[in-house]
């Protein structure tokens, strides 16, 4: 890392930028296209001002607009009495993952639940929608216990221009109608649940599992376990000096 540090480009670096035109999207060409996908051919104009061909795969449903296409959904499965967080249960904090069969991949995968934006839904209410068909939870769409949504990400800006909304959604264990969940799935989706605690065992699920995990959830997995082991370094730390 040079000493300008993190996020900061070297001096030399930054003047070499401020020479170079940003790059621009020109044109774009439909090579095949399918009901759900449509494969392009972007001619573009780089950094050099080179003119360039790429070609990329993009959703036919594609919005318009800076939302993104997609929602993956983090739920968080806990017993919200409004007071704290560790319940007379235990502290359950769990989450939900699901393993199905993908074509493109051969195999099965484990992902966070996911599903496709409505031209007329918020992210928000896409999470919800997508939680409750896929595995039967139903979560909290309430003032005191919100959502936290992401800003647009890509996924493999290399091949695709699908973007997604990450949405963090609370589920209350103790509600009625999250006792004995019921999913709603299309003709032709399987989907197996895996319940996983967040508290320990969560990337065990990915490295032991048979099916391929989606990137990011082993991020998500390994980013928990980077997260405790600094946690428990600091608290050993600050009891040294106290």
């Amino acid at each position: 890392m040079s000493s300008s540090g993190w996020g900061e480009s070297p001096p030399a670096q930054q003047k070499q930028q401020q020479q170079q035109q940003q790059p621009k999207i020109n044109h774009r060409t439909t090579v095949a296209k399918t009901k759900w996908l449509e494969l392009q051919t972007i001619d573009y104009t780089d950094q050099e001002g080179k003119d360039r061909k790429w070609d990329v795969v993009t959703r036919t449903t594609k919005q318009k607009s800076a939302r993104a296409d997609t929602v993956i959904i983090i739920p968080l499965l806990r017993r919200c009495n409004g007071e704290d967080d560790d319940d007379d249960d235990g502290g359950v904090f769990d989450t939900i993952l699901v393993e199905q069969f993908r074509p493109p991949m051969g195999r099965t995968t484990v992902e966070f639940p996911a599903g496709l934006i409505d031209a007329d839904e918020t992210p928000e209410r896409a999470a919800l929608r997508e939680l409750r068909e896929e595995t039967g939870y139903i979560g909290e769409a309430r003032a005191t216990v919100p959502t936290t949504v992401s800003r647009p990400l890509c996924m493999s800006p290399g091949v695709t221009d699908e973007s997604v909304h990450v949405v963090v959604v609370t589920v209350d264990l103790g509600k009625p109608y999250n006792q004995d969940p019921k999913p709603e799935l299309d003709d032709g989706e399987h989907i197996v649940l895996k319940r996983v605690s967040l508290r320990d065992g969560f990337r065990a699920i990915m490295d032991q599992g048979t099916g391929m995990p989606i990137e990011g959830a082993y991020m998500f997995a390994l980013g928990l376990e980077i997260g405790k082991s600094i946690g428990g370094k600091s608290g050993v730390a600050s009891k040294a000096g106290t």
